[in-house]
């Protein structure tokens, strides 16, 4: 790990998908986005869905979110995700389709649709096209 630099790891219930030496991360907390760099005070925060954009020699990477916890410590932070995809591997048509579908809940509610759970399921799916159009 060169100076200056801390571990990221994103871990997800699947898989870990980043683990990486970068020079900073930025990420959607709970209470608002947050920075973090190497050498940083301890501190735990839940995630809300968003992205998490780390940059490494000068190049950004965005990974899409849906929520988690995140423990920085002073050389290495942990997210641990409930969903977590890189920009580069999103599937843009199958976000548009579960944006439509959401979408298409929340105009035309009825008794069996889950006002709650197709409103989240809307917040993914525009995060992971907002995540997506980054890379």
């Amino acid at each position: 790990m060169a100076d200056g630099q801390f571990h990221i790891e994103i871990i997800t219930p699947e898989k870990v998908v980043v683990s990486d030496d970068i020079d900073t991360m930025e990420a959607p907390g709970i209470s608002g986005e947050f920075q973090v760099l190497a050498d940083h005070t301890p501190f735990l925060s839940g995630l809300r869905v968003g992205a998490v954009i780390y940059t490494k020699s000068g190049k950004k990477t965005a990974v899409s979110i849906s929520g988690g916890f995140c423990e920085v410590q002073p050389a290495k932070t942990v997210i641990l995700a409930h969903t977590a995809e890189p920009a580069g591997n999103i599937d843009v048509k199958r976000a548009k389709e579960a944006h439509n579908r959401a979408k298409q809940r929340l105009d035309t509610p009825g008794k069996e649709i889950d006002i709650e759970r197709a409103e989240a399921a809307l917040a993914r799916a525009m995060n992971r096209l907002k995540v997506a159009e980054l890379h």
